[in-house]
Formats: C-alpha cells, sequence, structure tokens
C-alpha cells in the first residue's frame, strides 16, 4: 500500500438535522478516498474519546501507512494531536490550514473597524432581503442583482456579500434617494432610515473598503487551502507570507498602523 500523505477528520453540523457529523478522508499519491463518516451527535468529543477515534482509524489502515493526520483546530483535537504524536512519532498532526484561515477571519470581525462594519452590512442585507416588496425594488436599480454569493465557509460568504454590496454601492445610493423609496413606507420606518443613512454615508463606504482590503487576500488564500485539484500544504506559506500579507500591505500603502492588529 502507497504511503498515506494525509489523514484528514472533519467534523461538521448537518444543518438538516443538527447532528454532529465527522468524516474521515484519506489522501495518498494515488488521490483522495472517503473512509467513512461517524455520527457523534449523542456523545462528548473530548480529546480521549477522539484519540480513540483516530487510534481505531490508523490501526486500521496500518500506523506504517500513515505520514500525517490533519484535523480543525478544536482544543479537543489539539489534545488529541499530542496524544498521538507521543504514541506514533512518525506520525505527524497538523491543524487545518482552511480551518485555520477561518478563525483568523473569526479574530478580524472582532477588531475594529471592520466588527461594526460588517454589522451594518449584515443590518442592511437584513432589512431589504426579509422585506419582498422592497427586494424587488433593489433589483430594479441593481439590474437583477442580488447581494449575497454563495460560498462554503460563513466567513467568505461574508467577504463575498460585502463585496457585492460595494460594486452596488452607487445603485444602493440611488435607490434611497429615488422618489420610490422616499414615497414608501421603508422610508418612514427606524430602520429604514438607519439603513438609508448607512448607504449614503461616506464613512461606512470608507470602512467597507479597509475590510475588503484585508479580507480579499486572506480568502484567495482559503480558497486555494480548500480547493480540490491539488494539496495546497507545499504553498500555503507562500501564499500567506507573500501574497496575503504583502497585497494587505500594499493595499494599506505601508502605513502599518493601519494593519498590525490583522497581522
Amino acid at each position: 500500500m502507497d504511503k498515506v500523505w494525509m489523514f484528514h477528520y472533519d467534523g461538521q453540523m448537518d444543518g438538516r438535522n443538527g447532528k454532529m457529523i465527522i468524516n474521515i478522508l484519506v489522501n495518498s499519491p494515488i488521490g483522495s478516498v472517503f473512509l467513512g463518516s461517524i455520527d457523534a451527535s449523542n456523545e462528548s468529543t473530548d480529546s480521549t474519546k477522539m484519540y480513540k477515534l483516530f487510534e481505531s482509524t490508523i490501526e486500521r489502515i496500518g500506523s506504517e501507512n500513515v505520514v500525517q493526520i490533519v484535523t480543525d483546530n478544536a482544543s479537543e483535537n489539539v489534545k488529541e494531536g499530542s496524544m498521538m504524536m507521543g504514541a506514533y512519532p512518525h506520525i505527524y498532526w497538523t491543524p487545518c490550514a482552511a480551518h485555520c484561515i477561518n478563525l483568523m477571519f473569526g479574530g478580524i470581525f472582532k477588531v475594529k473597524p471592520y466588527a461594526s462594519v460588517f454589522k451594518k452590512a449584515i443590518r442592511i442585507h437584513s432589512y431589504i432581503s426579509q422585506r419582498p416588496l422592497l427586494l424587488n425594488l433593489m433589483r430594479k436599480f441593481t439590474k437583477e442583482r442580488n447581494l449575497v454569493k454563495p460560498a462554503k465557509t460563513r466567513f467568505a460568504m461574508a467577504f463575498l456579500t460585502l463585496r457585492a454590496m460595494y460594486i452596488q454601492r452607487k445603485n444602493l445610493r440611488t435607490l434611497v434617494l429615488s422618489t420610490e423609496w422616499t414615497s414608501s413606507k421603508f422610508a418612514k420606518e427606524t430602520l429604514g432610515k438607519e439603513v438609508a443613512n448607512l448607504i449614503i454615508s461616506a464613512h461606512f463606504w470608507d470602512d467597507v473598503v479597509r475590510a475588503l482590503t484585508v479580507c480579499g487576500p486572506l480568502t484567495k488564500v482559503l480558497c486555494l487551502m480548500d480547493g480540490e485539484e491539488k494539496p495546497p500544504m507545499g504553498y500555503i506559506y507562500e501564499a500567506m507570507d507573500n501574497r496575503a500579507k504583502e497585497t494587505i500591505a500594499w493595499g494599506f500603502r505601508g502605513v502599518k498602523k493601519q494593519y498590525e492588529k490583522v497581522f
């Protein structure tokens, strides 16, 4: 049997029934194989139980065939990874690069001004999308373009939605300044007034530009890590250091104080 390059545990919630599913995938020089899945909904997934799951899978394949194990960066998996490397010194545990980047997004979204700009963008989008008449009116001004952009992760989706709003900023401004808007009930609602003020606010769109400057390069790296065409491990560091960081710094014209918290 060929050496297994990567042994990937992917824990995720099934949105349809709320179950916690752990998928097990094996990557080798001949390609990727789905080995199986485990329903962990009815039991805790502490480090000891995760270690036993890993151990049984390793022994099933043959420890001599395993080189590396990849999991998400949950605390129980970090502890389990240390236990596993103690029991199998020749096997390396590595946190999932895509999951790490998602955690970076989560951290960035808590830093000013990114935290507030995403909240404001969500407020605008929610107000429009939850009102069918207003949604249809918006589509009239955006030439049938929607603001939501599907993506594999919620952070990437938030970025793509923010980008779509920025592309449509002139049309959104035209919408809230139009007679259709000013004569509608939306212009009289408190939340409607707040949304209109945000859309015509130059300060809000300046913050949007800052958020896109930071999140754009990271989203490209996330797509690279989450792709299925070829294993990304060989170029993750180059992608982060040379592509993402340099692009972010260039976007802020080298003014370090504007991006040092992000870094």
